[in-house]
């Protein structure tokens, strides 16, 4: 393993304590149970569904009606889950000559470093943001069959692929649900330029940004319309972009509120709107050819019950199990557990990219 804190050595005018060390500025991811549905399942748990009958009520004939057979409307789709981990280790000597020196102990119980200082507050926490975006990148980007541009994916050339690979997550869903039925999607013509900046040119162009989201809310299925809770879920691109064209095709300012931690929505045409950063920071980082980015806007028009993740424990994030090896004098963390995606009903959102 690398030195830790390696840039941050031991001496007269270095930082000489934990304590003084600044922290990097974070991105603040949006509270992930807030715009999914969380569901405690195991693999392969029904998810069955019934709706209504055929149109009965036929021209009368008299006697001896002819008697049809009920027919009404149902389904069963299943739920997949896959296995995830993050297995790690961690050498005391990874400490030494660094600000962290100071809090490692003394002579045979040097290399114990479970409940030192640096580990308490430094790794720990930083484990946990860490599965905090595990989570948001599997369930929202996930692909059983994750490959890299160069092999014919959407992936970032070098990515490793087994980031992804533990479940379909909700994107893929919902672009295979829209290549099927293309009444559930609005195409965006900026994402198929051939630069980013091409792409944000033709975004930014006057008029494209609302035009494009009065039609999603025309093209949406009625039922997605009239339910009070459904909301469109856009990339931070988009939403900019809306609020862009908004105060200069029509003068009006689209005010922000954040609501929850981290999420920030508004209202459009009395529909709420909610901007989520997170979906750029991962298509910026993981779907990025270096000239142009994957479908930087999108958007998904939905009550958050329809995009469904499940796992089966109490706690969609694992507790790390956190120990230290005599023999080999190291620290080891282990972390598992399983996830999935579902579209609760494939025709109960509307999609735009």
């Amino acid at each position: 393993m690398a030195k830790q804190l390696s840039s941050i050595v031991m001496n007269s005018v270095n930082v000489e304590n934990l304590r003084e060390l600044i922290l990097y500025s974070i991105d603040q991811d949006e509270n992930f149970g807030d715009y999914v549905a969380i569901k405690k399942v195991n693999h392969g748990d029904p998810i069955g569904f019934i709706g209504d009958m055929n149109a009965i009520g036929k021209k009368g004939s008299g006697c001896d009606p002819v008697f049809d057979d009920i027919s009404i409307k149902n389904g069963l789709k299943r739920w997949a889950l896959g296995n995830w981990q993050a297995p790690m280790k961690l050498c005391y000597e990874d400490l030494v000559n660094t600000v962290a020196e100071y809090c490692l102990r003394k002579g045979t119980d040097i290399a114990d470093i479970t409940e030192v200082e640096f580990t308490t507050d430094i790794l720990l926490p930083r484990i946990e943001r860490a599965l905090k975006q595990m989570i948001i990148r599997i369930c929202w980007f996930g692909d059983t069959d994750a490959k890299t541009i160069a092999n014919g994916g959407t992936l970032t050339n070098g990515t490793d692929t087994s980031l992804f690979t533990t479940c379909d997550g909700l994107w893929k869903r919902i672009f295979t649900q829209g290549a099927a039925n293309s009444k559930q999607l609005t195409a965006i013509v900026a994402n198929t330029k051939a630069t980013a900046a091409d792409q944000k040119a033709e975004m930014l162009k006057k008029g494209v940004a609302t035009d494009l989201v009065d039609k999603i809310l025309m093209d949406a299925d009625s039922r997605i319309i009239d339910d009070p809770d459904a909301m469109l879920l856009m990339t931070r691109a988009m939403s900019d972009a809306l609020a862009y064209d908004l105060k200069n095709v029509h003068n009006l300012i689209m005010p922000w509120e954040k609501v929850f931690d981290g999420i920030e929505v508004s209202t459009y045409g009395g529909v709420k709107v909610a901007r989520m950063s997170v979906f750029d920071r991962n298509i910026s980082a993981f779907e990025n050819t270096g000239t142009k980015l994957n479908k930087p806007y999108r958007a998904v028009f939905a009550n958050k019950e329809q995009l469904m993740v499940g796992c089966p424990a109490d706690d969609i994030i694992s507790t790390p199990r956190v120990w230290y090896e005599n023999k080999e004098r190291r620290l080891y963390i282990d972390i598992q557990g399983k996830l999935g995606t579902s579209l609760r009903e494939d025709d109960m959102f509307h999609a735009a990219y």
